[in-house]
């Protein structure tokens, strides 16, 4: 493709054209622009206008409406005509609330048994990742001393150059100026050779934290949550004031009745009233009436788990002293078990095998049969029937000191790592379902408490709390089995083994490689 600019040469963007962007650009984004941008917009689209190699503004226009049908380059329209101005501790006074109020109140809380220990935050115009990191880096100051807590940050834009550049977690190194000198050394890593003049967040911080594509203007998210905090500051200056109130009042639905909304220092929530009230400088929580026709939403903690969890028993074991079965939804809407014909015991040539072990997750969106091994251990298997992508994970613990080369060894991110995989593959977040294993009573934590009894309650009370159903499960008991699992179906089949077996799948748990320190030769060191 010739990119050179003598087929553009010097177009000018008219008032027209102006006018017909604009309304592209409001009706997808809600994004209001003043005819005095008129020059901006121009000089934002230049770019993508000289890579399609067309020769006016209105050639670029009609190759939106005509030529794009799956909307990619909408998508890069939208890229370019975003503001993603940010910085780390930006408004720093909303991050000393939260460690000196809110944190604590959660706490205490919890401690009295009024809520479970669970923090859920969502930045909803994340851009390039300052934001959120600074939310993860406030979290670890006050919870890293308190085990146990389930804590997880959405961070969400509609841009997607954004989300990407924040996934890498790296920056160039002035942008950590307003970082605290004792968060700086603690949280991040210093580039050396190639990367000289760079920073990267440290794997404690970035695990924290889950990227998204949002657009306040879907009729949709896709989030199965209330949040104990959400973070929208600088971003509804862009919008007109139907929309932002129609946006403010729609994170109702979202947030924990006790929860907190923080926005943007030029920003206010003055025209609702009736739905918000300011307990601090741009910090809002809802009224006594919006919390009252507000439905409790917050899911309770999870029940202590039976020695057994309710499952279909297995069929007996057969004349090669295994037991097989298919594990699935039958028409009735009931757990249904069939004996494993012989033509499922060979995957078809279409159908790729792949096994994991623990610490590690897979997923498809080819048809693939995914098979691991399970004692106290647990295998979640989601799948979207709609777009027939599916996957599954294999973790050892609920939660633990984890670095990046074992952090899907604990729950806590092995479930967030397995949903972000099946959605970058094209699946949808809300059309999951799920099929549970493992979870046996093969091995204890050394104080008499199962191993499976704690992994069970845990991805139970995980997908209770994110609105994923459970289609079926095996869990408990005292066998180990084997999981096979068609990514594309959603079957699996099971097969019990014996307990020396079970042992074996479960020496993973006691080899969990504790963090080690970076290599000095590596291009990123501690500072």
């Amino acid at each position: 493709m010739n990119h050179s600019d003598t087929t553009f040469e010097d177009a000018e963007l008219t008032g027209s054209e102006f006018r017909s962007f604009r309304d592209l650009i409001y009706q997808r984004t809600s994004i209001t622009l003043a005819d005095n941008k008129k020059h901006l917009l121009e000089a934002r689209l230049r770019k993508r206008i000289r890579h399609l190699n067309l020769p006016t503004y209105a050639a670029y226009f009609k190759f939106l409406e005509r030529s794009d049908p799956r909307g990619e380059e909408l998508q890069q329209m939208i890229n370019r005509v975003t503001t993603n101005k940010t910085n780390f501790f930006r408004e720093d006074h909303h991050f000393a609330y939260l460690a000196d109020v809110v944190f604590p109140k959660l706490i205490q809380q919890a401690s009295r048994g009024e809520r479970p220990e669970r923090l859920r935050i969502w930045s909803a115009a994340c851009s390039t990742g300052e934001e959120p990191y600074s939310l993860a880096m406030t979290v670890l100051e006050t919870f890293s001393a308190l085990p146990g807590w389930d804590i997880r940050i959405l961070a969400s834009d509609i841009d997607t150059d954004v989300i990407a550049a924040a996934q890498s977690a790296i920056y160039h190194a002035d942008k950590a100026d307003d970082v605290p000198q004792d968060l700086l050394q603690k949280y991040f890593l210093k580039g050396s050779g190639q990367s000289t003049g760079k920073i990267m967040l440290r794997p404690e911080v970035t695990e924290l934290v889950t990227f998204r594509q949002i657009n306040f203007t879907d009729p949709e998210w896709s989030i199965r949550t209330v949040f104990d905090v959400i973070f929208c500051r600088n971003v509804m200056i862009y919008f007109d004031d139907v929309t932002q109130d129609r946006l403010t009042t729609r994170f109702v639905d979202f947030l924990d009745p006790q929860g907190y909304l923080f926005i943007g220092h030029s920003e206010s929530l003055s025209r609702i009233p009736q739905t918000y009230t300011r307990v601090d400088k741009t910090v809002y929580q809802l009224t006594e009436t919006a919390r009252r026709q507000k439905a409790p939403q917050r899911p309770s903690a999870p029940s202590p788990l039976p020695a057994r969890l309710p499952a279909a028993p297995f069929l007996p074991q057969s004349g090669d002293g295994a037991g097989n079965s298919d594990l699935n939804r039958g028409a009735s809407g009931s757990n249904a078990l069939f004996p494993a014909p012989a033509a499922v015991q060979s995957t078809s040539r279409n159908v790729r095998r792949q096994s994991i072990i623990v610490g590690e997750v897979a997923a498809s969106q080819e048809p693939t049969e995914i098979s691991t091994t399970l004692g106290s251990c647990i295998a979640t298997c989601l799948y979207d029937e709609q777009s027939g992508i599916g996957g599954m994970n294999h973790f050892a613990l609920p939660s633990g000191n984890s670095n990046s080369r074992n952090s899907a060894s604990f729950g806590i991110h092995a479930m967030e790592l397995l949903i972000n995989r099946i959605m970058t593959l094209g699946g949808d977040r809300r059309h999951l379902k799920a099929k549970v294993f493992g979870g046996a009573n093969v091995c204890d934590l050394g104080t008499g408490q199962s191993v499976g009894l704690k992994n069970a309650a845990f991805v139970k009370g995980f997908l209770q709390t994110e609105g994923i159903p459970i289609e079926a499960e095996y869990l408990g008991g005292t066998c180990g089995i084997q999981v096979q699992f068609n990514t594309a179906t959603g079957k699996a089949r099971v097969r019990m083994l014996d307990q020396q077996a079970a042992a074996v799948a479960d020496q993973a748990i006691n080899t969990i490689p504790e963090p080690t320190p970076a290599s000095t030769e590596s291009d990123i060191t501690l500072f």
